[in-house]
């Protein structure tokens, strides 16, 4: 049954149109704890970070991260993740530290999140650090590392989930074969039928389609069961005995779950249609796109893997260096491998002042770009060293995008 979902955006004609409708309200629905006399609504919890995906999506886009005077971070969607030097969840904490919870149920912490100031090739940049107090079950294992996520942006999902497997091992296979600083590989995921497929979505390209990558998002960030995440509890761990006894949500119509297999449907089917947005022409992009490519940024991010508009990314997994390290394993990627972010949009998410990279660190394009490292550091010193001019045409390119 769950494979169903992977064709959900294919169909066509007014059950198509159905199905968009009705993600689009599932989407925008929020849910709220059991029990509850309205059953279809119900499931929320114990724990959550949002109670509807629209809290950390807002109309499809990535939540804006501001800072107050203090340097303190103010924003839903900026998640807090937990993880083991080999990936694994904290025994007691789970995978993520969620911030409200149903009654009767102890919020797991209060989190702050405040910039950390380090030289970054020759400039004084910031990331955002997550700091937890209150600990409601007791300290996190020792080993236990802490980073953070923010939501990311949900339009052009179709192009990426599109793109066949055997297109992305095909380069793959050729950064391999060409020996330069760039050797993107596949995250290797292996599905419920024990067959491997190629990860693509999320930071680290821990899941393979977009139903699966739904299904985590309602476990992980709504506590809510599916058939791809049956766990009733969501994150609650057998630590937290007040969550894991605290009351589950409605069966679905097919089963025991929370969600079932239609809702997902629905909501991917929804994720499809989102376009993405366009940047700002300038006279100056074209100029910047041969520097684009010329300082080596195509490398990971040409247009290889198609796409309208063409997707800039590779969707492989590369080492970008300690600065943007998780400080954990998560999937099959490693605590410094992050898949290639799609540039498709990226003109769009500038002109809001969205923050970007995985927690939103970087306030501009050019802090991004100074942010990589590893197998970019070639690209981002190119960069560094261009004229001025060159540059400013580089930044105007990808804000046409």
């Amino acid at each position: 049954m769950p494979a169903a979902i992977v064709v959900a955006g294919l169909v066509s004609g007014p059950a198509a149109a159905l199905d968009e409708t009705i993600g689009r309200a599932m989407f925008r629905r929020a849910w709220v704890p059991a029990p509850s006399a309205t059953k279809s609504d119900d499931g929320l919890g114990p724990l959550f970070d949002a109670r509807a995906c629209v809290a950390c999506h807002p109309a499809g886009d990535r939540p804006i991260v501001t800072f107050d005077r203090d340097g303190a971070a103010t924003t839903r969607g900026l998640v807090v993740r937990l993880a083991r030097p080999d990936g694994a969840p904290d025994p007691v904490y789970g995978r993520q530290v969620q911030h409200e919870a149903a009654t009767g149920v102890p919020v797991e912490a209060m989190i702050a999140v405040a910039p950390d100031h380090r030289s970054v090739a020759g400039r004084r940049l910031a990331r955002p650090v997550a700091r937890l107090a209150d600990l409601a079950y007791g300290p996190l294992a020792a080993d236990t590392r802490v980073s953070l996520r923010l939501a990311p942006p949900l339009f052009g999902l179709a192009a990426i989930e599109d793109v066949p497997d055997e297109a992305i091992r095909a380069l793959a296979a050729k950064q391999a074969a060409a020996g330069g600083e760039v050797r993107g590989r596949v995250s290797e995921v292996i599905d419920e039928t024990g067959t491997p497929r190629v990860g693509r979505f999320g930071f680290k390209a821990q899941q393979i389609d977009l139903g699966r990558q739904t299904a985590e998002a309602f476990s992980t960030d709504m506590g809510m069961s599916s058939p791809w995440r049956p766990a009733a509890a969501g994150d609650c761990t057998t630590g937290q005995p007040a969550c894991r006894a605290a009351p589950q949500g409605a069966p679905d119509r097919a089963g025991p779950h929370e969600i079932d297999a239609a809702i997902v449907a629905s909501i991917v089917a929804f994720l499809r249609t989102l376009p993405v947005p366009r940047g700002t022409a300038s006279a100056e992009a074209g100029k910047g796109e041969r520097v684009f490519v010329a300082v080596g940024c195509a490398a990971c991010h040409g247009g290889d893997l198609g796409g309208a508009p063409p997707l800039r990314s590779d969707l492989l997994l590369h080492d970008l260096g300690e600065g943007l390290s998780s400080g954990h394993g998560e999937g099959s990627a490693g605590a410094r491998e992050w898949r290639t972010a799609p540039l498709a949009g990226l003109g769009h998410a500038t002109a809001r002042a969205a923050g970007l990279l995985h927690d939103g660190r970087a306030r501009t394009v050019e802090e991004a770009i100074l942010w990589h490292d590893g197998e970019a550091r070639g690209a981002r010193d190119r960069f560094v060293a261009r004229p001025a001019a060159d540059r400013r045409a580089l930044l105007a390119f990808l804000a046409s995008l």
